[in-house]
């Protein structure tokens, strides 16, 4: 009877060995992802890159753990560098705007085209509809692989002279504008003089006048607290600004068929949580703005004569991005 007991403590322990050894080496396999992040840790962005990190983890039983790295950290606040880290594998999984994408391949420039997609509505349609899918091909064509969309939201202007609600309400102002030529080519259309300033040195653009005024949406507006030095801001959602959650390919090629399928569905649940708080956050950033600034939303007619104005830009535009794309996104001439 005591060698049936010695004998089945012995397998016992064993098992038990087992069992932890399997459980330390599952430890020691896990993989460490570096997840770059344009903007801070502040942002909607970064809430929505949070609940990915959640996720992955979750659903991949800690096999794959996601470690965060928002403003750029692994770029030196480098925001096209952090783009291209990615396409070189040096980082795991990233987010930024298509305003960056540009500057890999200009056709990225559509769902920022002025007017082109006027409400969330829209938004959503055209980014869950053959427009989408469109930019996803096109991610996936510049060697990096596409998993969901994000956003920052519509952009809006805000200057220190007058009220903005007619094309010639423009005309002279110095607005600052992101790097990629459209901006440039839109603000010069409607007659103001577009400049391009760094975005860490916004704030003190406007507070000393070496700008009127500038175009953003409300939560990177916050950001730079724009809102301190401005005195008129008008809701025209100019341009929509997508986000894109990608992966590298190095990754990729690593994960079997049940890993891709939990990280694209990790990063669109993620995703789609992150379009939900940016809104409510924009919305709600909206009002307080009108404690410290006169706000003009225009109506629909009153857009109708900005974009009539802004044509010339589809008119250089078209042949860059392709009539296929502008008109998968609603354009028609």
């Amino acid at each position: 009877m005591g060698k049936r007991v010695v004998t089945c403590l012995v397998a016992l322990v064993f098992m038990l060995s087992m069992i932890a050894g399997s459980v330390t080496t599952a430890d020691a396999g896990a993989k460490t992802l570096k997840f770059g992040i344009a903007v801070s840790e502040n942002s909607t962005w970064y809430k929505g890159a949070e609940k990915f990190a959640e996720l992955i983890e979750e659903r991949t039983e800690g096999k794959y753990k996601v470690d965060l790295y928002p403003s750029d950290q692994l770029a030196a606040g480098n925001i096209i560098k952090g783009l291209e880290m990615l396409r070189m594998g040096a980082t795991d999984i990233d987010m930024r705007s298509t305003i960056i994408y540009t500057t890999v391949d200009p056709r990225f420039t559509v769902p920022l085209m002025p007017w082109l997609v006027p409400s969330y509505e829209e938004a959503d349609k055209a980014m869950a509809g053959k427009g989408g899918k469109m930019l996803l091909e096109l991610v996936n064509e510049n060697g990096i692989q596409p998993l969901a969309f994000g956003e920052s939201g519509f952009r809006q202007v805000t200057n220190n002279v007058n009220p903005i609600v007619v094309p010639s309400d423009l005309e002279g102002l110095k607005i600052r504008v992101p790097t990629i030529k459209m901006f440039i080519a839109l603000f010069k259309s409607l007659g103001a003089d577009p400049t391009a300033i760094n975005f860490g040195e916004l704030f003190a653009a406007l507070q000393q006048g070496t700008a009127d005024g500038q175009e953003n949406p409300p939560d990177v507006i916050a950001s730079a607290r724009v809102q301190e030095v401005q005195k008129y801001m008008t809701i025209w959602n100019a341009s929509y600004d997508p986000i894109i959650m990608s992966a590298s390919t190095k990754l990729w090629s690593d994960l079997n068929e049940n890993e891709k399928d939990i990280f694209n569905n990790a990063a669109i649940e993620a995703m789609d949580y992150q379009k939900q708080l940016s809104r409510e956050k924009n919305n709600k950033l909206v009002e307080e703005f009108a404690e410290k600034m006169e706000i003009t939303t225009l109506s629909p007619e009153q857009i109708a004569v900005f974009r009539k104005k802004a044509q010339p830009v589809y008119d250089e535009y078209e042949e860059i991005i392709g009539l296929e794309l502008l008109e998968a996104f609603g354009y028609s001439k």
